[in-house]
């Protein structure tokens, strides 16, 4: 990855943090560790954490992106011991955080309608 791309995906991820913050979520910029990454923002939601794979480029890989963000978070849960959801946040051209995009699996939508108490 070159610099240029690293410090986009970097701004991506600091508005992404500034965002939810400022909706009144509790969110965070999480550290790089490598191989054992652990997400690029997570968000506390009571009992369990919404772990971000943010997303900030031109042609989208979806299937890549979310294997990426399942991965992500199984090391969250592996750290922290608590609950996830892996979800990927692609920032929208010409956009705000807050017309980013939101993607998940079904499953992983059923698991998160399950951990909020709505199903």
């Amino acid at each position: 990855m070159s610099a240029a791309n690293k410090a986009k995906g970097s701004r991506w991820e600091r508005e992404l943090e500034d965002y939810l913050n400022a909706a009144g979520m509790h969110a965070r910029r999480l550290p790089r560790a490598g191989s054992k990454d652990i997400g690029d923002v997570s968000i506390t939601v009571g009992d369990f954490v919404i772990v971000v794979e943010a997303k900030n480029v031109k042609a989208a890989n979806m299937a890549d992106f979310l294997r990426q963000a399942d991965v992500e978070s199984d090391h969250y849960e592996d750290k922290y011991g608590v609950p996830t959801v892996p979800v990927v946040v692609t920032k929208t051209r010409q956009k705000g955080a807050g017309e980013g995009r939101v993607t998940m699996t079904l499953d992983t939508l059923i698991d998160l309608l399950r951990l909020g108490g709505l199903a």
